[in-house]
């Protein structure tokens, strides 16, 4: 999935490629690597539990109007909403 502001996706890549999650190939391709696969198990693992904790007292409606509000805003300010 590519990420629409250029600048923002060198970044993140620059951080995982830091970490040692990424490695980068002679062509400029991105590949992730064991550290990086393990990361990402089990940051999967982990998210049911994670989203319970952020999620807490805050009902599923007014979540999706928090959403709906905030995207609105990001397109009312000129940005886009991936």
């Amino acid at each position: 999935m590519a990420l629409k502001n250029r600048s923002r996706t060198h970044t993140e890549a620059d951080v995982l490629l830091e970490r040692g999650w990424l490695t980068r190939d002679d062509a400029g391709r991105l590949w992730i690597t064991e550290p990086g696969e393990a990361a990402r198990a089990d940051l999967k693992r982990h998210t049911p539990a994670i989203r319970d904790r952020i999620h807490q007292g805050i009902d599923d409606a007014d979540y999706v109007t928090t959403l709906r509000v905030l995207q609105r805003m990001i397109r009312n300010t000129g940005g886009t909403v991936a």
